[in-house]
């Protein structure tokens, strides 16, 4: 049986891919309908009531769950390119799979291509958890 979620997008849509933070790993998704399976099968971290999503240009926006609401993040709205990839880096997925993300010639690499190297090895490596 399938689970369906409402989602409102407030005041902006995040652009894709995205990277979904969940206190168990992350999970990416690549359009409205990914994104909303990624937030069936997700918890906030420890001590927060949201999870945060990242777009592919570094914005942070955060879901609440029990309104159902996307919106832009306040307090810290753009993620650099090492911390993205701190993130994956230090995540159970990469952990799980022995494969870290390269923090060589960040300068020559695009915020949104980080996002999206990240997004192809969190999709490979749930598809591959998943079934």
């Amino acid at each position: 049986m399938k689970q369906e979620i409402k989602i409102t997008i407030a005041l902006r849509n995040p652009l894709y891919p995205v990277i979904l933070i969940s206190s168990d790993r992350l999970y990416a998704g690549n359009n409205i309908k990914e994104l909303a399976y990624c937030l069936i099968a997700s918890y906030p971290l420890d001590g927060e009531d949201t999870i945060k999503i990242i777009d592919c240009t570094g914005k942070e926006f955060r879901y609440l769950p029990d309104k159902g609401i996307v919106f832009p993040g306040f307090t810290f709205t753009r993620w650099t390119k090492r911390k993205i990839i701190d993130l994956y880096n230090e995540s159970t997925n990469s952990k799980e799979t022995g494969v870290r993300y390269s923090i060589k010639s960040l300068s020559s690499k695009k915020l949104s291509r980080i996002v999206m190297d990240i997004c192809e090895l969190i999709e490979s490596h749930n598809s591959l958890s998943t079934g």
